[in-house]
């Protein structure tokens, strides 16, 4: 019996195509009739027939529909066959055009943020000119330390914060930490501090809080003994840039916020980059953790805030809350993320949170690729138990209006399913695209379009996360300089597919974890001795100090130049 025969495409206006045109005309008008010698028709499962042309160029104009849902094989012999799609095709060409269109989404929202940061920077005010104009009040910096851990560092911390950091008004730094056992040097050290005298006379408080195993418990001890109406927490590795607290100010009074979140950069990024020494040193570590971190605070973030949830979230550190509002909730002392799980306790109640990304401080990388591991696989599984036991919550419980809870949903359980599509998209597609090319007569035109959307559109925050590292390069001097060619690799397409490897590895960890009851209790990140971080084990040559300077952070300094800048600092 005849099959239905495939539909001519429609030439343009050219005397060559004219002659084509009529080329296929006589063409289809023979196979109304009987098969010719030139096409055959073969019944290939009893069910399908399907048209087979001598050449492929004439499988290419004789395939239906323009293309768009079939493709084509060579069957020897019988010549170059068209196939219609088949639910393979279809399944695959579903799962690109959602991520298409998620690409789309993602390079448009990209665009707008980086073209308005463009615009406010040439025409509103300088920030840090605004900040300074801000009306003054007292904030209390929150450090929870684990002190075991940090103890080689929270004195440079502190010394760092009380002396570089500005502050609207009054300034208290109140490092609460726990300990399993007594360290007589360092708590001996840290109680000295409290009588020492400090810029603008500003407060040093420490307590030990004996009962805790956690920084959540740390973190509520202090707030109930907080006086001020704001505080700002950091974490023990933390340096904040000088106008970072400045500029969390100043977004909080003025878009009148509960919460404001800074951004964070790594600051030890020299020490073992090249992988010679320990040995199994990952190569650039600290340098590729800097890239995906600025991508993430200057873009990625902010279109969950701006397109999606309408609100930014709270992190953990570098973050500037109203006293009241914070402790108003209390940390989950079993969570792994317990930022995340007050993220969401505050966001429930309908609190204000905005990001700040120019607000910047600079933290440790992990020691090494397993301490990262360990890091990040803490994180994955505290947003898994988080977005578990309070998804149900995202529609039905809270103050939030519909917006909100589809941002909610968006970035807390939706992000599963993303994943698997991610899967089917870059770790099953492109091998399949690799071994096949994607051309039309291969794939046919909707899976060949859609792929090719795919990675253009990858390409858009490819270009532009690039294109912002350098206009950020002030930032840092050299060291911003250096980064804007991993933020180049990072957020590249084969960046992005690298990542997500790391990252579906520890999302299967996490699950299995969770399914077996297998979660251990709260870890913390491994910072080691000095010189593990890269601070010097030895004493600096006279006249140079390592400093971590406004302008390039862990650069040689003279120690006369680094007086003065800590004396105008003060002044």
């Amino acid at each position: 019996s005849l099959v239905r025969r495939p539909r001519l495409r429609r030439p343009h206006a050219s005397p060559a195509m004219g002659a084509r045109f009529l080329m296929g005309a006589v063409g289809l008008a023979a196979d109304m009739g009987a098969n010719t010698s030139n096409d055959t028709i073969l019944d290939l499962d009893n069910a399908t027939s399907v048209a087979c042309y001598p050449t492929q160029n004439d499988a290419i104009w004789r395939m239906p529909y323009n293309g768009w849902f079939s493709y084509i094989v060579d069957h020897g012999d019988d010549g170059w066959c068209v196939l219609p799609y088949r639910f393979g095709h279809w399944a695959f060409a579903s799962v690109l055009a959602i991520m298409a269109g998620l690409a789309l989404i993602t390079t448009v929202c990209i665009v707008f943020i980086f073209f308005r940061r463009r615009i406010k920077g040439c025409c509103g005010d300088d920030k840090e000119s605004k900040a300074m104009r801000c009306p003054n009040d007292a904030i209390t910096a929150i450090i929870p330390c684990y002190l075991p851990n940090e103890q080689y560092i929270i004195k440079e911390t502190v010394d760092w914060i009380m002396e570089k950091v500005e502050s609207p008004g009054e300034f208290t730094v109140f490092v609460v930490y726990n300990t399993p056992r007594d360290l007589p040097d360092i708590e001996r050290a840290l109680k000295k501090m409290q009588t020492s005298e400090w810029p603008q006379g500003r407060r040093f408080r420490v307590l030990r809080v004996t009962d805790s195993k956690s920084k959540a418990a740390n973190l509520n001890a202090a707030l109930r003994e907080v006086t001020d109406d704001y505080v700002v927490i950091y974490d023990a590795d933390h340096h904040p840039d000088r106008q970072s607290l400045m500029l969390l100010w100043e977004k909080m009074t003025r878009l009148n916020q509960d919460c404001v979140q800074g951004s964070y950069y790594m600051r030890n990024l020299r020490p073992n980059q090249c992988g010679c020494f320990p040995p199994c040193t990952f190569p650039f570590l600290a340098r590729i953790i800097d890239a995906e971190f600025f991508v993430d605070w200057f873009f990625m973030k902010l279109i969950t805030r701006t397109f999606f949830m309408g609100q930014a979230y709270f992190s953990g550190s570098n973050a500037l809350w109203r006293t009241a509002v914070l402790g108003s909730k209390e940390f989950s002392t079993t969570a792994q993320t317990e930022d995340v799980d007050m993220a969401i306790q505050q966001l429930l109640e309908g609190r204000n949170i905005e990001f700040c990304a120019e607000s910047r401080s600079g933290e440790l990388a992990p020691m090494g690729f397993f301490a990262c591991w360990k890091q990040r696989l803490r994180w994955t599984m505290g947003w898994d138990e988080t977005s578990l036991k309070h998804g149900g919550a995202f529609t039905d419980t809270g103050r939030l209006n519909c917006r909100a809870r589809c941002g909610l949903i968006w970035t807390f359980i939706i992000r599963w399913f993303l994943t698997v599509l991610t899967v089917g998209a870059v770790w099953i597609g492109m091998p399949l695209t690799i071994m096949y090319p994607l051309k039309i007569p291969v794939w046919g035109k909707l899976i060949t379009r859609l792929g090719q959307t795919c990675f253009f559109s990858g390409c858009g925050p490819w270009f532009f996360a690039t294109l912002e590292a350098i206009f950020q390069v002030k930032h840092r001097g050299r060291q911003s300089c250096i980064q804007v060619f991993f933020v180049f690799l990072v957020a590249s397409p084969f960046g992005f597919a690298s990542f997500f490897l790391f990252n579906l590895a520890q999302q299967a960890v996490s699950f299995f974890k969770i399914c077996t009851g297998s979660v251990s209790g709260w870890e913390v990140t491994s910072r080691g001795p000095a010189a593990a971080m890269g601070f010097p084990a030895t004493s600096e040559e006279s006249g140079m100090i390592l400093v971590d300077p406004d302008s390039d952070d862990g650069e040689a300094k003279s120690s006369s130049s680094s007086d003065s800048e800590s004396a105008s600092l003060s002044g």
